[in-house]
């Protein structure tokens, strides 16, 4: 009986500490890695917006590069690491953009994008993905000065829901906002 007793104790102690090891390893956080050289996932792939009453403009994001499609032609911008100091324009880097802040407005998260021609505390181009009316929408803003304003375009996944939804506006996703910096 003695014996019994002792194993059961023993077995006891045992799920004691196990039950312990096991809680403490799953409280444990880590840190996640933030890469600001690829664009979110859901930025990814062929958007496109309705404008002027008759014109599609196309827009792809792949992981690392934005291109554009125009009556120019495609456009295409290379996303690097932001450096602490921008280098002087060139032939080379001309095309180079960089992520930059994300900030959340009205409950959306907005992507800072820079080029290099910009200093971080300038101009800048913001994009945001949002789920609206049911489909997924790409939203554009542009900060200057002590404005930070979204675009009326929209982008969308395909050209009929572009042309659809041409001349539709949604709250909180439509902004201006001007900053008092007195």
């Amino acid at each position: 009986m003695k014996f019994k007793k002792k194993i059961i104790t023993l077995l006891e102690l045992i799920s004691v500490v196990a039950g312990f090891g096991i809680a403490y390893n799953s409280v444990s956080t880590v840190q996640a890695k933030t890469n600001t050289t690829t664009f979110p996932k859901k930025m990814r792939g062929t958007w496109y917006a309705y404008f002027n009453k008759k014109k599609i403009l196309k827009k792809t994001f792949t992981k690392n590069k934005e291109i554009t499609y125009d009556t120019k032609g495609k456009h295409i911008r290379y996303l690097h690491k932001q450096p602490k100091v921008f280098p002087e324009s060139s032939k080379k880097n001309k095309n180079w953009i960089y992520r930059s802040e994300t900030t959340k407005v009205k409950g959306h998260t907005w992507y800072g994008i820079n080029r290099i021609t910009m200093q971080p505390d300038s101009t800048g181009e913001y994009y945001s993905v949002a789920k609206l009316k049911g489909n997924s929408v790409l939203g554009y803003a542009i900060a200057h000065g002590d404005t930070f304003e979204s675009e009326d375009v929209h982008w969308y996944r395909s050209p009929k829901l572009a042309k659809k939804f041409k001349k539709t506006h949604y709250k909180d996703f439509d902004f201006k906002i001007v900053y008092n910096l007195d």
